[in-house]
């Protein structure tokens, strides 16, 4: 999973963007604006103290929100080992399910609810300190006051019916619920997310229009990255049309070859680059035990002269980024969960046993040979 990896909260790994490092600080920013224009006599370095203290509490909201998707999900019987903190929630656990509909919504509908919730509990507290009648109470009845209204924006922006927010999540699980097939949950994610891409497009456009020329390009990109994620749907669709029926077992490269994490990079450095074997992701193992794997990613990020010095368990990616799968799997799970890694390649173990390892390669092989397949068919079909 990508991120920085910050802590661990009841067995869950929580990582991070960097990216949020920006979002802290404008959250920040905005705290002192509110504060200097409501209390001027406060002097400048508390002000921004106190923005500051704002910033990481918004950061700590986003955090719990995904938290409850995780918790959830855990409740739920869905494994999760970690989790991916981003900004308008919606990406915990990078995007938890479950097989069965009731509990896939429940997981979705639990971060907006508690995002909500906090938003309400936090806008009380800030009712209160006003109250005091202080300018210390002011001051920080204004802090809470911007902390509650981004709470609630954190749980109603999530409600958007497009997918990847949650909104598109309860969307599907609805529909799931309605019809019993998951395929028509996705259609109905694809098709309410289309149409709120094409609503922020027209929104941001008249935006722009009227002079608000940052709004409204901000409203129609974002408008149109909903419309590119329910076409991602619509492809994602196909695929599962062309490999739904085939397990992990059947794609996976069998009999892989293992290496040590003793072992250089350089011993296996050019088995992985050289474009003329189909190895693309190499486990590592300890005895019995797989502890990693390398791929061409993980060579490819190392200098060629760094290969002869760096040692492949220093090199390699381990768990909980290197995730383990069975052979039983369904396929089109088993690359959503090697797509989330990031990684070339996962192994496929059967009751710790090794049995081969799950490529990116071997993936695009069968959905190439599906394809032709299907096209061919089709070209009988339509001669007959």
């Amino acid at each position: 999973m990508i991120g920085v990896p910050i802590a661990r909260i009841i067995g869950i790994e929580v990582r991070v963007q960097l990216g949020w490092i920006f979002v802290v600080a404008l959250v920040a920013a905005l705290a002192v604006i509110q504060v200097g224009a409501v209390v001027p006599s406060l002097a400048t370095p508390v002000q921004w103290v106190l923005g500051g203290v704002v910033g990481v509490a918004f950061f700590v909201s986003a955090m719990l929100h995904d938290l409850a998707h995780a918790v959830t999900a855990r409740r739920r019987g869905v494994p999760v080992d970690s989790m991916l903190i981003s900004f308008f929630g919606g990406t915990s656990p990078a995007d938890p399910t479950s097989s069965v509909a009731a509990d896939d919504l429940a997981i979705a509908v639990s971060g907006p609810i508690l995002s909500v919730i906090l938003g309400l509990l936090v806008g009380l507290l800030a009712l209160g300190a006003e109250a005091l009648g202080t300018e210390v109470g002011t001051a920080l009845g204004q802090l809470l006051a911007v902390l509650a209204v981004l709470n609630v924006l954190i749980g109603l922006v999530n409600l958007i019916p497009a997918y990847p927010l949650d909104g598109g999540r309860i969307v599907r699980g609805l529909a799931w619920r309605r019809t019993g097939s998951l395929a028509r949950g996705w259609n109905a994610a694809a098709m309410s997310g289309r149409a709120a891409g094409l609503l922020g497009l027209a929104i941001g456009g008249g935006v722009f229009v009227a002079g608000e020329i940052t709004n409204g390009a901000m409203v129609a990109l974002s408008g149109w990255f909903l419309i590119l994620s329910s076409r991602a749907i619509r492809e994602r669709l196909k695929i599962d049309g062309l490999i739904g029926d085939l397990s992990v077992g059947d794609a996976m490269e069998h009999d892989p070859t293992s290496v040590q994490p003793s072992l250089t990079v350089d011993t296996l450095a050019g088995q992985l680059l050289d474009g003329e074997t189909t190895t693309t992701a190499i486990p590592v193992m300890e005895g019995p035990t797989v502890v990693g794997i390398l791929g061409v990613r993980e060579v490819r990020r190392l200098r060629r002269g760094v290969w002869g010095t760096t040692r492949v368990g220093d090199a390699m990616a381990r768990p909980p980024r290197m995730v383990v799968l069975g052979s039983d799997l369904g396929l089109v799970a088993g690359v959503e969960r090697l797509m989330r890694s990031g990684l070339d390649g996962l192994p496929v173990l059967d009751d710790g046993v090794l049995q081969g390892v799950l490529t990116r390669r071997a993936i695009g092989e069968i959905v190439r040979e599906r394809t032709a397949a299907a096209r061919a068919a089709g070209s009988r079909g339509s001669g007959d």
